[in-house]
């Protein structure tokens, strides 16, 4: 893939059959992102490739706009993550600009039998920030996808608690044909912004961390599977019939509400609050556990 000025960061990964692995064959980045390989092992009988997306100074300043670009070739298998939370700063306004936001844009083409796996930690908006991100997937029918978005409500050391302008997000899910337009599996768009009437933190109902994950393609069938069926038997009561196929199936723990929906034939969406980030990492850890028997990669273990 040849670089391009307009992008902050790209990536290009295939599958080598000599060697057995996954590699990064093409790989930039420019301010304010840079990229890390961590040093977390890959089980034995896994080619997996681990990126880390890393910004310089922590976080993103008022107007950073990053663009990304991956492309997962044939038969590849990529987990893209982050080291740490990415922090958005306060917005700073400037009269010359009619937008102020801080954003970021993900492009990722998932070819044929690829597995690609977006796990990073969640977003932080500091107090006044104003962000937007739109994440843009291409996937192949034969490919696997996993996309986790999920986002705190602020520093509450600092007291701040929901206390960001604005959040915006969209994830789009388009499954590609060779012959034909592509379909649309997912657009989920989320719109967070304070109101004078009713503040966001008193909206938010005590939840501290909130956030989606998606998963769809062969590889997590089973994993998917399993999480139909347990929201589903969360959901009953001893005099209730089974919950039917299609219905939202709803889980309620003692610090995680979550919610999981079929998304079609081989995926599922799943929807999560959380009242502290603690209790948050420990839930996503406990529901992705089985991506290890997938790509040879137990998630957040770095920092959890």
């Amino acid at each position: 893939m040849p670089r391009t000025t307009n992008n902050n960061g790209e990536l290009t990964f295939e599958y080598v059959a000599v060697t057995g692995e996954t590699l990064a064959t093409h790989e930039y980045a420019a301010y304010p992102l840079k990229f890390l390989r961590p040093t977390s092992s890959i089980a034995p009988g896994f080619h997996t490739s681990v990126i880390c997306i890393l910004g310089y100074g922590g976080g993103l300043v008022s107007r950073d706009h990053t663009k990304i670009v991956v492309d997962a070739g044939d038969s590849t298998s990529v987990v893209l993550c982050t080291q740490a939370t990415t922090k958005v700063f306060k917005c700073i306004p400037d009269p010359a600009r009619a937008d102020d936001r801080t954003k970021q844009d993900l492009h990722v083409s998932v070819r044929a039998n690829a597995t690609f796996l977006l796990l990073p930690d969640p977003v932080t908006c500091y107090a006044n920030a104003k962000y937007c991100q739109r994440q843009t997937f291409n996937v192949d029918p034969t490919a696997t996808l996993v996309v986790l978005d999920w986002l705190t409500s602020g520093r509450l050391a600092r007291g701040e608690h929901w206390a960001f302008d604005t959040y915006e997000s969209c994830n789009e899910i388009y499954i590609t044909h060779a012959n034909g337009p592509s379909t649309p599996l997912v657009v989920d768009r989320l719109r967070l912004r304070q109101d004078e009437t009713i503040p966001l933190r008193t909206r938010m109902g005590g939840m501290h961390v909130m956030g989606t994950l998606v998963l769809c393609g062969p590889r997590v069938m089973a994993l998917v599977a399993q999480l139909l069926t347990d929201g589903a038997r969360k959901q009953l009561a001893p005099h209730q019939a089974p919950v039917p196929s299609g219905r939202l199936a709803q889980s309620s723990l003692s610090d995680v509400r979550s919610a999981v929906s079929p998304l079609g034939p081989n995926g599922a969406i799943l929807r999560f609050g959380a009242h502290s980030t603690d209790a948050a990492y420990a839930y996503i850890k406990d529901i992705l556990a089985p991506l290890r028997d997938v790509v040879g990669y137990t998630c957040f273990q770095e920092n959890r």
